[in-house]
């Protein structure tokens, strides 16, 4: 049976519950790990401006975890989050965690 190629469209968009104008899509695979991918948006926060570090369009930031568990996975260089992942990098991300 050939595997199934997960891509952006898989997501379930809402908008970003804290962060106005931003948006978060849910993902949650077969092997029990939920992807989280959410950009775009601006909050005001003392001392400036924060946002998330992806437009939510083209580039997102991504995060993943075991569902049953919460324990988050390391997606790279000891980082539980990767900034700026582009629809292509994501594609080869959801790749990999549908492996694990």
């Amino acid at each position: 049976m050939r595997q199934k190629i997960y891509t952006i469209n898989d997501f379930d968009f809402k908008p970003h519950a804290v962060i106005e104008g931003a948006v978060q899509g849910l993902l949650t695979l077969p092997n029990n790990i939920t992807v989280s991918i959410v950009g775009g948006g601006l909050q005001s926060i003392v001392g400036g401006m924060n946002r998330l570090r992806g437009d939510g369009v083209d580039t997102f930031e991504v995060a993943a975890w075991y569902t049953d568990s919460g324990d988050w996975i390391t997606l790279g260089d000891n980082n539980d989050i990767l900034e700026y992942v582009d629809k292509d990098k994501l594609l080869f991300l959801l790749f990999e965690l549908s492996q694990k």
